[in-house]
């Protein structure tokens, strides 16, 4: 299935270019879904996504193009909603220490074996179920080796916190945000020394732990300098920065 071998792609650090969709609509969705980008990222933390429209925008992927939604805290409510929709993975924002990483490992997972902390509350009548087709067992192992968990470090404390971080069992990625970074650094540039101090902090962990190193690229001009890094998750821009971007093209020229 599509959502088991997107989490084994990331896991394997194979390169993945996704982009984020900041238009709350579904059309935006089916559109790039026929692109064949590797993924498409719903970003619920910083746009005005409702649970109608993350239903509807999940629903108008294609089958095979992976979705992943960043949520907007580490509320259990909003993890259990999307991963109950269909989606493919979260990305968690602002996880600063262990426990907040433990957080979003557990309630992305069901009470397993593996997970005996699991806290996902269990229905098989949604869209991941297949409407109530997926037997308990099977949904649960379906589940639990496919969603994928993408940690956002985003701040001076979860830089602190790195290694505890990232060897927390059942974390697919460590996902950089420079921006934030850069603003809790007291930095006003995230090409500032102190940002790259940090990331490199962040790279130095996540491969001591074998976990996967993602980051926001506003564009694809530095994409292959941060694939050197040992970086292979990209969210390149957003709907909006290239729609954006191609107008300007137009006019200027």
């Amino acid at each position: 299935m599509a959502e088991k071998s997107f989490k084994k792609r990331i896991t394997n650090g194979d390169l993945l270019v996704g982009t984020f969709i900041k238009t709350p609509n579904y059309q935006i969705v089916e559109l790039l879904s026929s692109c064949n980008i590797p993924f498409i990222a719903l970003d619920a933390e910083h746009a005005p996504f409702t649970k109608t429209d993350l239903d509807t925008c999940l629903l108008a992927a294609k089958p095979d193009t992976p979705v992943v939604v960043r949520v907007s805290s580490l509320a259990e409510h909003d993890a259990l909603s999307v991963l109950d929709m269909g989606a493919n993975g979260i990305i968690f924002p602002h996880i600063n220490n262990k426990e907040d990483a433990e957080r979003a490992v557990n309630i992305s997972k069901y009470k397993s074996v593996e997970f005996k902390s699991g806290r996902r509350g269990f229905s098989n009548s949604s869209r991941s179920g297949q409407y109530g087709d997926v037997d308990i067992d099977q949904m649960i192992s379906s589940s639990n080796n496919s969603v994928s968990v993408i940690c956002q470090i985003e701040e001076g404390k979860a830089v602190e916190n790195i290694s505890e971080i990232a060897n927390v069992n059942g974390i697919d990625c460590l996902f950089i945000g420079r921006a934030d970074l850069a603003v809790t650094l007291g930095c006003d540039d995230i090409n500032d020394k102190k940002v790259n101090d940090a990331i490199d902090e962040v790279i130095v962990a996540a491969k001591k732990a074998g976990i996967s190193l993602g980051i926001y690229l506003p564009d694809a001009r530095s994409l292959n300098q941060w694939a050197e890094k040992g970086f292979s998750f990209f969210i390149v821009g957003s709907d909006q920065s290239h729609l954006k971007y191609s107008i300007s093209q137009i006019i200027n020229n």
